[in-house]
């Protein structure tokens, strides 16, 4: 099964999606490129294809695996000659050994950590990366805190990055063994309408009602009202490697 939030929300905010959720910090593509070995790299919950098309243009094999068919459309779309495939981290659609790396970007707060490891551990080489990727918030802005405190009134039990709970599922399995982070600034140009777009493509906000969603979206217009006509979203970077033992 795929979360609720993720399955409906993800389902029908896909162009909001695409439009509104940045790329990654040069520095870190790069840091993860030069991290992964020869070989298949399969890309967990690829989504629309933001990371697939960097590993792509650097010349890596990829296995996009993506649950939700609205996003496998899109990265269809985005990245020419890659096909989405249906499976998600619990049931990886790739054989025994037979990936060099396994990468999950902006996803890995999705997966049953634990039967997610269990896939992993089976489908990477010994010696394989476990790679993740995040863009994170910076919530020190106070703009930023209260968007978040606007969209936080909606998200239920939705799983999240904040929580570090994926964080604490791979560091206790003896299986992945730490390599080192990365971490770079990763100032994203935007405007009101790509600030709204960016909250209407969160999974929780995207299942919400239209009527809801059209409040939510009134309230964060009127919280960064005043920032000008265009601004940096402040993100960061963060990439994390283990190796399968």
């Amino acid at each position: 099964m795929v979360h609720d939030a993720a399955e409906r929300g993800y389902g029908t905010g896909t162009d909001a999606y695409r439009r509104a959720r940045p790329g990654y910090a040069a520095a870190i593509v790069e840091a993860l490129h030069q991290s992964l070995p020869d070989g298949l790299v399969v890309e967990l919950g690829a989504g629309t294809g933001i990371l697939t098309a960097e590993l792509v243009g650097r010349g890596h094999r990829i296995v996009a695996v993506e649950p939700v068919a609205s996003m496998r459309a899109a990265l269809a779309q985005a990245v020419p000659g890659v096909i989405g495939s249906v499976g998600r981290a619990e049931a990886i659609p790739v054989a025994d050994g037979a990936a060099g790396a396994v990468v999950a970007a902006q996803s890995f707060h999705w997966f049953d950590a634990a039967a997610a490891l269990d896939e992993i551990a089976r489908v990477l080489v010994p010696g394989g990366v476990l790679a993740v990727v995040w863009n994170v918030r910076d919530q020190s802005v106070p703009w930023v805190a209260a968007y978040t405190e606007i969209t936080d009134e909606f998200a239920g039990d939705t799983p999240r990055y904040a929580t570090l709970a994926w964080r604490r599922a791979i560091d206790a399995d003896i299986r992945f063994v730490f390599d080192g982070e990365r971490f770079a600034d990763n100032p994203w140009p935007t405007d009101v309408d790509g600030v709204v777009d960016r909250a209407l493509s969160t999974s929780f906000i995207a299942a919400l009602d239209k009527h809801t969603q059209a409040e939510v979206a009134a309230r964060i217009r009127d919280s960064v009202a005043g920032l000008g006509p265009t601004f940096d979203y402040p993100y960061r970077s963060q990439l994390h490697v283990w190796r399968r033992a």
